[in-house]
């Protein structure tokens, strides 16, 4: 990393002494077109994927650029997301550019908070009609007035289920529609004489131990036709529609009333699966990344199964969550880092990244971006209803998804009400 410093330090030096020559500054119409002959150094801060796994995509890219050197550090190793964010957000904000990583990772639903930080595509190197093969949530979370970040895969909300425990109740796969499936998961859920709950039919309801209850709750909001917020995108609206309330009762149901499926005696729901003791549970493909692999590396024994989230009608809705690479507006190399971006993800570099990471150990391969590789993946027994899923993937521009999901999950914690999580939502809206 300190090479990497101080190459950035060199060159911005180098810049400033040229724009002083000049009497000129850089930019204007976009960023200055950096020559093929002058070496450049990338920094790249990336999520999850530990350097083995990106390392061929950056040397494919280097071939092709001799000229460019590309560092990489693989974030979130100890600190996961909230540590990885705590140092992006440090970087961002110290006032010096050569601490900032020219490239680095921001949620789908984190694109307006980090807006000022963050450089467009130069349409020199990517415009509009670049992004045809992407799915549509792609363009819906990450272009603005411009093309702000790119995916090197999706992910999505599936529901991962154990086989052998449906079929000891006489079922297949899980139901289609909500309403089916809970009558399933009421018939799947096991009690002691105690009525204690000993096998939970799914897991929902309890911010403590149920995990993407945020991205399932609002997947809920929006099957029931809830509009979350107003044509300026600075209020939240959803207490206008009954369908909040529909959604926020039906939820709920899960864990309360006279026949409650799931409680907060519970450990976290994929230690529960992995115990066997849930039947079902709604994950992204990351987290039956880490049920494979624990059940192999335990011998666990657990028949696993994906399968669709189930609908509210015949209206397919899904719900996207998934990381985009983008490019410091700090930067003094942003047409080669968009470059790279746009190259790594090409149809055979995703290809490529999907059998490294296989071959490196991981149970399954990536979901691609792409809508024309789909059906690349579709029949996968695990990835099959996750990229399935993608034409219809939506979210709603939260702006700050990261408070947003504190702020909901901190009133799932008390009683929750619907006027309540909507002021909340608009707090976060307004930057509050």
């Amino acid at each position: 990393m300190q090479k990497g410093i101080f190459a950035k330090k060199f060159a911005a030096l180098v810049l400033i002494i040229a724009v002083v020559l000049t009497g000129c500054t850089p930019g204007g119409g976009g960023p200055t077109p950096t020559p093929a002959s002058q070496q450049v150094v990338l920094i790249w801060w990336n999520l999850f994927e530990p350097e083995e796994n990106v390392k061929l995509l950056i040397e494919a890219y280097e071939t092709l650029h001799p000229n460019v050197t590309i560092q990489y550090s693989h974030k979130g190793k100890d600190d996961f997301v909230a540590g990885y964010k705590d140092e992006l957000d440090e970087v961002l904000n110290d006032n010096d550019p050569l601490t900032t990583p020219d490239i680095f990772t921001i949620h789908s639903t984190w694109t307006d908070k980090y807006l000022r930080y963050l450089a467009p595509a130069p349409a020199s190197v990517l415009t509009n009609s670049d992004l045809e093969d992407f799915y549509q949530i792609v363009k819906d979370d990450f272009v603005r007035n411009g093309i702000y970040a790119l995916p090197i895969y999706l992910d999505t909300l599936a529901i991962i289920y154990n086989k052998d425990l449906l079929a000891a109740k006489g079922y297949t796969v899980p139901a289609e529609l909500w309403s089916d499936f809970k009558v399933q998961a009421q018939a799947l859920t096991s009690k002691s004489q105690a009525n204690q709950i000993e096998v939970s039919g799914f897991s929902a309801n309890v911010p403590d131990n149920t995990e993407f209850l945020f991205e399932l709750m609002n997947l809920l909001f929006l099957q029931n036709g809830v509009q979350m917020v107003d044509s300026t995108g600075n209020k939240a609206i959803f207490s206008n529609y009954r369908g909040a309330q529909d959604a926020l009762d039906f939820y709920q149901s899960f864990t309360q009333g006279t026949n409650p499926i799931w409680s907060d005696q519970f450990k976290k729901d994929i230690a529960v699966f992995l115990e066997k003791r849930l039947a079902m549970y709604a994950a992204p493909s990351w987290r039956l990344i880490n049920i494979l692999e624990y059940n192999n590396a335990y011998n666990l024994g657990i028949n696993a199964g994906v399968a669709p989230i189930p609908q509210v009608s015949g209206d397919s809705i899904h719900w996207a969550s998934y990381w985009g690479q983008t490019v410091s507006i700090e930067s003094i190399h942003q047409d080669v880092a968009w470059d790279f971006l746009k190259f790594i993800t090409q149809a055979e570099q995703l290809r490529l990244l999907s059998k490294t990471v296989t071959e490196n150990g991981r149970p399954i391969g990536i979901i691609y971006p792409r809508q024309s590789m789909a059906n690349e993946i579709s029949t996968d027994q695990y990835l099959g209803p996750y990229v399935l899923s993608a034409a219809r993937a939506k979210t709603w521009n939260m702006k700050d998804g990261f408070e947003m999901k504190n702020r909901f999950l901190s009133n799932f914690k008390q009683k929750v009400d619907i006027k309540n999580l909507e002021s909340n939502a608009t707090q976060v809206l307004q930057g509050k």
